[in-house]
């Protein structure tokens, strides 16, 4: 039951037995209101704030206050003809409870003249469902982790299942707007799943294909990163392909299709024949197909929306204008402190800080730091040259080097892929023309390049040839028959990181190509790991239409963490997104991986590679072409990569 009142000069709505509520918030006031009250802040944007208050007289479990903002005319007129968010939620909250569906209890809204506000009951004991996916059942899984993850699963299919057949249409259905309840044990088995975010339920009589396949899309989307196929079979077979029926009072008079004539539907006429949908053999594949497809235009819709938020006033992101400056930056840090970074940049190439300097050329300049923030330490600023009249006659037009690559590295986090964070892009100008750009982004720890890590921690594949042969060969490695070795040259020019000086050729690696090895298997399961991980993420990442223009091993960190690999993308101002991946682009990424791989993975690790990559992008059918070109582009070069005492190149 609820009850209607007034309190200063605003409506309120409040479920009986929360009386309270309108003497403790005014809507008008409701910011200075809290003033001196122990509350959290859970999420601000421009729209709405979203607060949370432990227990009180209120309600022991504690409370949730959506305060909404009030728009502009535009919005009143607008909401003369349909109701607020906040009226939304309160109704369709009342609605799912009243059909037996978990949410959490409504308390009280009112309507202010500036602003609204929708009270609710916490759901205590409960998390994010997409967070507890991402935290507990992601990555490799033990069997007990993946039977634990079919089961919820199921159970969110059910969850779906029931929410549909009660008519209720979520148009914002993803993970994180499902919370996951537990009773007395953390277990899936002992919980309780709830809808949250109601302002975007509709209410039908009967619930069309179309509009579940677009539900079901939108969670297999908001999943995608913990979901197999097989998990997506089970999670049709839970929901129910005959739910897909779009009428199930429809039946078909022919048998040409050997569709039987079906009795009477329930409910209608008897002798009257309608049509009859039956699901067939391979419809959950088909389903699916359907149902990623869908997916994917929604990943386009909201990736395409989110790219160039980094540019705006939001919830997460700020910008300032100063004197020649412009500054976007991650919100939660000082400008000045990120100004000051500048300032240090330039003064370490001043006095040519050889401690602070990492890399300098013509184009670019990377120097690293220290932030004064709780959060972030050391930081790596990258400074972007204008060097000639052309380049800032693209800069004008364009945009400077350093705002695509702010916008790249927030894209990419975006789509799901691993970059420094960028915290800041700052742009200096003289009468409004573009001079330099610089991006600060945090630092990479626990990481190394990929052509570094494969010699750290794979070539002691190659120890016991090593031994067999160093104990009386010594460089040059004379009366050796040279075409049974690979034949290696390092470079005595520092490579990004590493050390100055000459490097000779006994330090690097020897073995004997016809000789056999066999590494332990523990190491091979790691390799093929890392082989099948990265070919993962490569493929991810051409199907979201992201291309890399220099993906070479040195610009990929690699980090490793409970037995799976993760990897960071560096020179992200080098990265395009939308265009398509033709087969030319393909080819060119992976030619360049190719020749900045080492030749410790074979040729065998190699074709793993290719193979894991074709089958993560569904184009099998193209291997022969695509391995021709590779091998026509790699034929005539060198394989060159970094290591710690600098520039390497083998022979194939």
């Amino acid at each position: 039951m609820s009850i209607k009142t007034i309190k200063n000069g605003n409506d309120w709505m409040v479920r009986e037995g929360y009386e309270k509520i309108p003497n403790r918030f005014d809507p008008d006031n409701f910011l200075s209101d809290l003033n001196g009250k122990d509350y959290t802040l859970i999420k601000e944007n421009r729209v709405r704030s979203v607060i949370s208050m432990s227990g009180s007289d209120i309600s022991e479990k504690g409370i949730y206050i959506k305060y909404f903002k009030k728009g502009d005319y535009k919005d009143y007129i607008k909401h003369l003809f349909v109701p607020t968010k906040a009226r939304t939620e309160w109704m369709v909250a009342n609605a799912l409870l009243g059909k037996g569906v978990n949410t959490a209890l409504p308390l009280a809204i009112s309507e202010g003249n500036r602003s609204l506000l929708m009270v609710t009951e916490t759901v205590t004991n409960s998390e994010d469902f997409l967070e507890f996916c991402q935290d507990n059942l992601a990555g490799n899984l033990s069997v007990e982790k993946e039977s634990e993850k079919i089961a919820l699963l199921n159970k969110l299919a059910l969850f779906i299942r029931d929410i549909h057949e009660k008519g209720f249409c979520h148009y914002d259905l993803h993970a994180g707007n499902i919370l996951i309840k537990f009773k007395k044990e953390h277990t899936v088995s002992d919980s309780d799943l709830y809808l949250m975010d109601l302002h975007r339920v509709k209410i039908f009589k009967n619930m069309s294909t179309r509009k579940r396949i677009f539900n079901l899309a939108q969670i297999f989307n908001s999943l995608s990163s913990i979901m197999t196929m097989a998990d997506k079979e089970n999670f049709i077979r839970s929901y129910g392909t005959d739910a897909f029926i779009s009428n199930k009072n429809e039946y078909i008079q022919s048998q040409k299709d050997n569709h039987p004539i079906a009795p009477p539907s329930q409910g209608g006429e008897r002798g009257v024949v309608v049509k009859y949908y039956r699901i067939l053999p391979g419809a959950e594949q088909s389903l699916i197909r359907q149902i990623d497809d869908q997916s994917s235009r929604i990943r386009s819709i909201h990736y395409r929306s989110r790219l160039k938020r980094c540019q705006k006033e939001t919830s997460v992101f700020s910008r300032k204008r100063f004197a020649g400056v412009k500054i976007y930056y991650r919100k939660g840090y000082n400008t000045g402190n990120l100004l000051n970074l500048i300032e240090k940049h330039n003064n370490a190439l001043v006095n040519n800080d050889s401690k602070a300097i990492i890399k300098r050329d013509s184009r670019t300049v990377l120097t690293k730091n220290i932030l004064n923030d709780k959060t972030v330490r050391n930081v790596v600023v990258k400074q972007y040259r204008v060097g000639c009249l052309g380049c800032i006659l693209k800069n004008i037009f364009r945009g400077t080097a350093g705002r695509k690559a702010w916008v790249a590295g927030n894209g990419l986090r975006v789509y799901g892929f691993k970059t420094p964070l960028p915290l800041a892009l700052v742009e200096k100008s003289i009468s409004g023309i573009p001079t330099g750009s610089y991006v600060i982004m945090e630092e990479v720890k626990d990481s190394l390049e990929m052509d570094r890590y494969i010699l750290k921690h794979f070539n002691n594949q190659m120890e016991s040839t090593l031994n067999k042969v160093s104990n009386h060969i010594t460089p040059p490695y004379q009366g050796l028959d040279s075409k049974k070795y690979i034949s290696t040259t390092v470079s005595s020019t520092p490579s990004k990181g590493g050390e100055k000086g000459e490097v000779k050729n006994d330090g690097i690696y020897l073995t004997e190509t016809n000789q056999k090895y066999r590494p332990s298997r523990e190491m091979v399961k790691k390799k093929r790991l890392f082989i099948n991980d990265f070919a993962k993420t490569l493929g991810m990442m051409h199907n979201y239409k992201i291309f890399h223009h220099d993906l070479k091993t040195c610009n990929i960190m690699v980090k490793e963490k409970d037995g799976s690999f993760g990897f960071i993308f560096l020179d992200f101002d080098k990265v395009s997104f939308r265009d398509e991946i033709t087969v030319r682009k393909r080819v060119k990424n992976l030619s360049q991986i190719n020749l900045s791989t080492p030749r410790l993975f074979t040729l065998t690790d190699r074709l793993r590679f290719l193979n894991a990559y074709l089958d993560q992008c569904g184009i099998m059918h193209e291997k022969k072409n695509i391995l021709r070109k590779i091998v026509n582009l790699s034929g005539g070069e060198k394989i060159l990569y970094v290591s710690s005492r600098g520039d390497v190149t083998e022979d194939w």
